[in-house]
């Protein structure tokens, strides 16, 4: 299973999502048509695309009135699956904040981070291998646990698109006429010119004979 987080989730229901920023912190370019050519691809190949519940819930709240439009079209366009914070997922999450919180940091600084770990833990609950998140924050709580990141800049662009041909359509039974072109360097004759190049080429005897 592959997951999706709120930063790829905006970027595909939202009508004006705002720009996605490489690791330079530079503007990424079609970030939109990136994304939406991933989800297209996985629709394709039958993926199923799990979304933490509380990465659902940030993208609901950013969502404003339109959370009803939002959940339709991810129930409708691709195959989304939204994964709940189990005991199993808990039991992830606070191995991995054992590993990276020090005695010194006070457990109220650590809302948004908590949430970011929820959605790795989830990920690792879940047997994924692979996390689509353009949070580098969630990139860094992934790599201890083995999970590839994989950010809107990583993302291919999407093949241009193929060019269509415009073809005149005829009334049925009527053929198209073909103009035809002689070889390059051979001049057509015109008739009077065929005429005399035929008495031109003709044989002496033959001549002979219309003299007398």
């Amino acid at each position: 299973m592959i997951i999706f987080d709120a930063s790829y989730l905006v970027v595909l229901l939202h009508p004006n999502p705002a720009p996605a920023m490489d690791r330079d912190n530079k503007p990424v370019q079609q970030f939109q048509e990136r994304v939406t050519y991933l989800a297209a691809m996985m629709d394709i190949s039958n993926d199923v695309i799990g979304v933490p519940a509380p990465a659902m819930a940030e993208v609901l709240v950013r969502a404003g009135t339109a959370r009803a439009k939002y959940v339709s079209l991810l129930s409708d366009q691709w195959k989304f699956q939204i994964l709940p914070f189990d005991s199993r997922a808990a039991i992830e999450a606070s191995e991995l904040i054992a590993k990276i919180k020090s005695s010194r940091e006070p457990w109220t600084t650590w809302a948004k981070v908590k949430f970011d770990i929820q959605i790795v833990s989830i990920a690792k609950a879940e047997g994924a291998a692979v996390i689509y998140s353009d949070d580098k924050d969630i990139e860094n709580y992934a790599k201890p646990l083995k999970i590839k990141v994989i950010r809107i800049c990583d993302l291919p662009l999407p093949p241009p698109p193929e060019p269509k041909f415009e073809q005149t359509l005829l009334p049925v039974g009527e053929q198209q006429k073909l103009a035809l072109v002689p070889p390059t360097g051979i001049r057509t004759p015109v008739p009077s010119e065929a005429k005399q190049d035929e008495q031109t080429t003709r044989k002496p005897e033959e001549n002979t004979k219309q003299e007398k």
